[in-house]
């Protein structure tokens, strides 16, 4: 074996041991600082050769696992500079790709030191670029700005930093809420992958602007525009990245060279011996618009799912309570039969509702009242009697529809028919606990009571207590004999909204 050879050898022994311990965070969410503490531009002046000496001396008493040897027996290629920059060059970019000894360290921390982050990478972007370029192609942007997201965050939509930013672009609480992104006790939408990348585009659009520079706009959105300026001062006036880089906070220094790392290394995965075990794709969903609280485990039984899974698609919610005020909620595409009908949709809502919200919405069933100038004294009520009938389901129905056609509750179906969820399907038999027929109250005027100088008149008052998805027109529907001006002029109504819970009077 050459010397050459023998120096590859133990250099890729090195970085594999390297790789195997080291992980991304921090605000950037790289740990490891590739650069030299003097964060110059030159070479570190202790070389790989003794490097990798020290590495295998301080490792040559520990055990290693098979998964480390494994590691330590792949091969890692050392390319030489002008290849390097050679591939850089082929990159087609509107960052400048500006190639020298500080951003080979760069990538060398991804393609040698950190190739374990770099796998990982290749694993995850499959499910958040698609969603990156769709924005980046909305504002006219780069498209190699999505690979900011990887040194913001590692593409993960959970990351927090240790001084408060969070999601995939790394924002501070004020910026988020500057850009649209709400923080309430439910949510935290600078989580939310879609939401926070929207906010991510126009502010890197409106830094863009400012600068006319991009490698000027992605340090302040590092570090602020208050200290890309004060390196831009004290650097003359001069307005290039690599011009103040001197004068540029040490974590910013080392921003936009992992940016052009990161580019090399996932472009060149496969010439580093990089590959992915494994690759994510982004999940089909749907959208359930949330109009009243709901708790997510009820929610995610009734859809046949567990609460982590919907967590997964929702990472901005932050308690186990769905937040109202139609909160567009994501749900798995292959559920959307569940959610095909408005009824089908409130159905599932009231099901998944809060237990006290559940009794309050039976509660408020559409009714019947009557009232007359006289009333006679009610007839004696007969015992009643309790039978067991069995229903069978028709095409539509649905739990709230047959409880209230029975007078019972959900609840009880469930209970009756062991249900653990509001799914039914077409000629499944239910059983339900029937009373027997009770004497009604007999509205009558009184022989004994004196004329009125008016005569009585026998008042009907029917109420409809909106329910969830419920619209002017259905209800018309729904009653006979009554139009939508109809219900708008009985109700003083000036336009179509209702909300759920509203009384309606309908004649």
């Amino acid at each position: 074996m050459t010397y050459s050879k023998f120096l590859t050898l133990l250099a890729a022994m090195a970085g594999s041991i390297c790789a195997f311990t080291a992980s991304a965070s921090g605000h950037s969410r790289l740990l490891e600082s590739p650069f030299s503490p003097g964060d110059s531009l030159s070479v570190p002046t202790d070389s790989l050769r003794s490097k990798t000496t020290a590495t295998l001396a301080d490792t040559s008493r520990q055990m290693l696992s098979p998964e480390e040897l494994a590691l330590m027996v792949e091969i890692v290629p050392n390319e030489p500079d002008d290849v390097i920059a050679d591939r850089l060059s082929c990159l087609e970019s509107d960052i400048p790709l500006v190639y020298n000894d500080f951003v080979r360290n760069f990538i060398d921390y991804f393609t040698i030191r950190n190739r374990k982050y770099t796998r990982t990478m290749l694993t995850r972007e499959n499910v958040y670029f698609p969603l990156f370029e769709k924005y980046l192609r909305k504002h006219n942007m780069p498209d190699e700005l999505k690979y900011l997201a990887i040194v913001e965050s590692g593409l993960n939509p959970l990351a927090q930093s240790p001084v408060g930013a969070a999601g995939l672009w790394q924002f501070m609480k004020p910026t988020g809420r500057e850009y649209g992104l709400h923080q309430t006790q439910y949510i935290d939408e600078r989580l939310d992958p879609e939401k926070s990348t929207e906010a991510a585009m126009l502010f890197l659009r409106r830094l863009h602007k400012y600068y006319g520079d991009w490698e000027l706009a992605l340090a302040a959105y590092n570090c602020g525009q208050g200290n890309v300026n004060k390196a831009i001062r004290k650097a003359g006036g001069k307005r290039s990245f690599w011009d103040i880089f001197p004068y540029l906070p040490r974590e910013t220094r080392g921003y936009v060279p992992s940016m052009t790392a990161v580019r090399y290394a996932m472009h060149y995965a496969g010439e580093h011996n990089i590959f992915s075990d494994s690759i994510l794709y982004q999940p089909e969903v749907a959208y359930l618009e949330v109009t009243q609280e709901l708790e997510l485990e009820r929610l995610a039984a009734e859809l046949h799912l567990t609460p982590e899974e919907l967590l997964a698609l929702n990472p901005e919610l932050k308690k186990s309570t769905i937040p109202g005020n139609k909160y567009k909620l994501r749900v798995p595409s292959s559920r959307a039969t569940l959610l095909a009908t408005a009824e089908d949709q409130s159905c599932i809502l009231l099901a998944a509702a809060p237990a006290p919200l559940q009794q309050n919405t039976l509660a408020q069933a559409p009714v019947l009242l009557a009232s007359a100038k006289t009333e006679a004294p009610a007839e004696k009520e007969t015992p009643i009697k309790t039978t067991k009938v069995t229903y069978t389901v028709q095409r539509g129905d649905n739990l709230i529809s047959i409880a209230r056609r029975h007078d019972v509750t959900v609840e009880q179906l469930k209970e009756w028919n062991n249900l653990h969820n509001s799914y039914i399907t077409a000629n499944q038999k239910l059983q339900i606990m029937q009373q027997g027929p009770a004497t009604t109250a007999i509205l009558a005027s009184s022989n004994q009571t004196k004329p009125d100088s008016r005569s009585a008149v026998e008042k009907k008052e029917l109420i409809h207590h909106v329910q969830p998805g419920d619209t002017l027109w259905q209800i018309s529907r729904k009653y006979d004999g009554i139009s939508v001006e109809q219900i708008k002029k009985l109700n003083k109504l000036k336009s179509n909204n209702l909300k759920p819970g509203q009384k309606l009077i309908l004649s």
